[in-house]
């Protein structure tokens, strides 16, 4: 049975693509059914070779509920289950509503650890990081990132360590477009998630504390000008050694 990656965040498929392409299984996660339309009729022939499990739902405390879900009108990036994170721009939002699901509940599609679990869930990073804590007795995967922003990174920071992992890597998504995988000829695109797991550099994995000091400051310099100075997003890798 070939590994399982999870693409929570599937956004509009561009990361799913690559994993299908490295030769993985998928199980992604998208709440916004707009995206989930385009994706059928992209994914349609892995979807029906099951080598892709696609589910619109939410990331949420408890599954089967319905929650407010919050799309952007003109960047579907942009849409949230935060509203705040939606307007912010001044833009005005079509709320609908979603079901809900948890980590615990997305393992039971599988019945392995996947390998690898990516999550750009747009502010319900920190709900997700938690619930692979409470579920890390019992299925750890082996390599996690997650996307960063300043105000809750030390949730996502203390939560992976205290899971047990212990090598972290730091990669800005702002350089990913245009690299390529040399292995199968693929060439990232704008906001692709890029390399992963043993594809990153094994130079730049690091502890806890130097991750953590290397995050607040690239944090500080963004507040001061995120411009010139700290340009970008972050992801942040992690695995057990």
């Amino acid at each position: 049975m070939k590994p399982y990656i999870f693409d929570l965040g599937f956004y509009n498929g561009d990361d799913t693509e690559y994993y299908l392409k490295k030769g993985y299984n998928v199980l992604a996660v998208e709440a916004n059914p707009e995206l989930i339309n385009s994706a059928q009729i992209r994914f349609k022939k892995e979807i029906k070779e099951k080598k892709l499990i696609l589910i619109n739902k939410a990331i949420a405390t408890k599954t089967g509920e319905e929650i407010p879900f919050f799309i952007h009108p003109t960047k579907a990036e942009g849409s949230s289950c935060n509203k705040q994170k939606v307007t912010w721009d001044g833009s005005t939002p079509r709320e609908i509503k979603i079901k809900t699901i948890t980590l615990h509940e997305l393992y039971k599609y599988v019945k392995v650890a996947p390998y690898y679990i990516k999550t750009d869930i747009e502010e319900n990073d920190t709900i997700l990081v938690k619930q692979l804590f409470e579920n890390i007795n019992h299925i750890k995967p082996k390599y996690v990132s997650f996307e960063i922003s300043r105000t809750h990174y030390h949730i996502i920071f203390c939560y992976l360590y205290v899971a047990g992992y212990n090598q972290f890597q730091l990669v800005n998504q702002a350089n990913n477009e245009g690299k390529i995988d040399k292995k199968i000829n693929y060439t990232f695109l704008k906001y692709s998630s890029g390399f992963f797991g043993e594809d990153l550099p094994k130079t730049k994995w690091m502890p806890f504390d130097d991750i953590l000091s290397n995050y607040i400051k690239f944090k500080d310099l963004r507040i001061i000008d995120n411009q010139e100075l700290a340009l970008g997003w972050l992801d942040l890798h992690a695995t057990c050694s």
